[in-house]
């Protein structure tokens, strides 16, 4: 390092990663090149640095919301590298605090990057599928806070959907049941009962 380097500031981080308190993470946990593709990619309102410009006073946004809500911009094959280490620092923040919704939609979007990359990294699927236990693990959790949010009616669960065509493509037909069978007993919308008589079927086969 020369003298020089000793009186350089780091640039000046706002928005919501100030509001986050994720100034440390922005300038100390990536590099310049992976800052750079960030906000180049994620711009939702049509703004480049968005997340690091203006003033946030109030927002209701969490770490894990804006988490996963950051790794879906870079599910494509040139920009995963990007994805895996934001899930790696989201994962990192999880606690017991944590809103049940918030590690409910953290774990789907890391299955979807985990199982795009199922057949092009030598642990893809394996951590496909640990996105699906870990969505699945916080399944009664995300029940209890779907339902005082939005009613009675729940929606689809990618992790038992997910793992329960994983299963099936693998012949274990009688784990594929009874996962099916679990995520049917708790109301996640799915056809549950088809998959359970095909894999029946094949089973007798």
């Amino acid at each position: 390092m020369g003298i020089f380097d000793l009186f350089k500031k780091k640039p000046k981080v706002n928005g919501i990663i100030k509001y986050l308190n994720l100034e440390n993470w922005w300038l100390n946990e990536l590099n310049d090149k992976e800052r750079e593709i960030i906000l180049i990619t994620y711009a939702p309102m049509g703004t480049e640095k968005s997340i690091i410009e203006g003033e946030i006073y109030s927002s209701s946004q969490t770490h894990l919301h804006f988490f996963w809500g950051l790794i879906g911009w870079f599910n494509k094959p040139e920009l995963r590298n990007i994805a895996y280490k934001l899930i790696a620092k989201a994962e990192s923040l999880i606690d017991q605090n944590s809103a049940p919704l918030d590690v409910h939609f953290l774990y789907g979007a890391k299955l979807e990057v985990c199982y795009k990359d199922r057949d092009l990294r030598p642990n893809g699927l394996e951590l496909a599928i640990q996105a699906c236990e870990q969505q699945i693990e916080n399944a009664p959790m995300a029940i209890e806070a779907f339902k005082e949010q939005y009613g009675d009616d729940l929606p689809a669960h990618k992790g038992y959907y997910q793992l329960a065509i994983v299963l099936e493509k693998q012949k274990r037909y009688s784990e594929a049941i009874s996962l099916c069978k679990k995520a049917k007993l708790q109301g996640w919308a799915g056809d549950w009962d088809k998959r359970i008589e095909r894999c029946n079927k094949r089973a007798k086969a």
